[in-house]
């Protein structure tokens, strides 16, 4: 019975390479037996892929994390609304370049500008934000990772700079969403907002957390296919970790290792989609983002603050991350190391 388990989830993973896409069910049951013969296959088919679309190119992302400030109350989120306990930071100007600067100077050339849904941050404030880091580094890709806007508002940040976006799903089953989000969002309007952001002609990306509360395979299989109807650029898969002061502080993490093979299964599903490899992987399994690499991922995002506002922008619980101590000049040597190769290049 195992073999022939073992035979019916090689034959999915074959029909997964040759069509981009399964049922439902057929997803399911991928999810459902995953086992050491089948994942080790299917990091076979995503790794030739990988190297099919991108050889051994890898880009990596400075992540800059201007504010943790958020309007929103998520359930699994450290810098919701009502937790009293974060020590709250928006950074000015001169701050964000100096940031920009040092990474640039590292060699990044894709910035990825994140914050929590800050109200501070009005279209205005936030394009002045474009404006200058576009004008000091035109050589490079502004992301955008800041929440739900008007189509006003990412129409004049684009005009000013920004190339790329994202906007995570999150959970594509109604219910899930609003298990893991405040009552005042909305998953109609989230995905509104992603086919927006691709209409007007932003490099778009979308994602969901594995392993959050109440989640179960079939909710999984519905995010692939919604991503499958949605056809991101960029994808991000990561797990789910439980957060201080949060609703699910005392809820199980994700599983990492689902996360890979979730993130193996997207390559053979978006062949030339750019696949992240997230800082919260560090968190779950040591050298997570290089074990994402063996899984299909060809970008991975580094921090570009000091250590002090990593631990303020405390999505998860600070006692469980595992600290970027190395320089980016170290972790592109690892990576190298790995048999891959760091491209100072923009995306776009």
């Amino acid at each position: 019975m195992e073999k022939i388990m073992g035979e019916i989830m090689q034959e999915h993973v074959d029909r997964l390479m040759m069509l981009g896409t399964l049922s439902a069910d057929e997803f399911t049951e991928l999810l459902r037996y995953r086992n050491a013969e089948t994942t080790e296959y299917l990091f076979q088919k995503a790794e030739e892929v990988r190297k099919q679309q991108f050889d051994k190119e890898v880009y990596l992302w400075g992540r800059l994390p201007f504010s943790n400030y958020c309007k929103n109350d998520c359930n699994y989120c450290g810098l919701r609304r009502s937790n009293r306990f974060v020590k709250r930071y928006r950074m000015n100007m001169k701050e964000i370049l100096q940031y920009c600067h040092e990474g640039y100077r590292q060699g990044i050339r894709n910035f990825l500008l994140e914050s929590g849904t800050d109200f501070y941050f009005s279209e205005a404030n936030f394009a002045e934000i474009v404006d200058a880091v576009h004008k000091h580094f035109p050589d490079c890709t502004i992301i955008l990772n800041v929440g739900d806007h008007t189509k006003a508002a990412y129409l004049h940040w684009m005009h000013l700079g920004a190339g790329a976006a994202m906007l995570s799903h999150d959970a594509s089953n109604e219910l899930q969403f609003k298990r893991l989000h405040s009552a005042n969002m909305s998953l109609l309007r989230r995905k509104q907002g992603m086919w927006e952001l691709q209409e007007m002609g932003y490099h778009t990306g979308t994602g969901f957390l594995v392993g959050t509360p109440y989640q179960t395979i079939e909710n999984v299989s519905e995010d692939l296919l919604f991503m499958k109807q949605f056809m991101p650029q960029m994808i991000q898969i990561a797990p789910f970790l439980a957060a201080k002061h949060t609703p699910f502080e005392r809820e199980r993490s994700g599983n990492a290792d689902m996360v890979l093979y979730l993130m193996a299964i997207a390559r053979l599903m978006f062949r030339g989609s750019i696949l992240i490899a997230d800082p919260s992987l560090e968190q779950a399994m040591h050298d997570g983002r290089k074990k994402a690499l063996q899984a299909g991922a060809n970008a991975v995002v580094v921090d570009i603050v000091d250590e002090a506002l990593r631990g303020a922008y405390a999505v998860y619980d600070e006692h469980t991350i595992h600290r970027q101590q190395e320089t980016i000049k170290s972790f592109e040597q690892q990576i190298r190391e790995k048999g891959y190769e760091v491209v100072r290049k923009a995306i776009m």
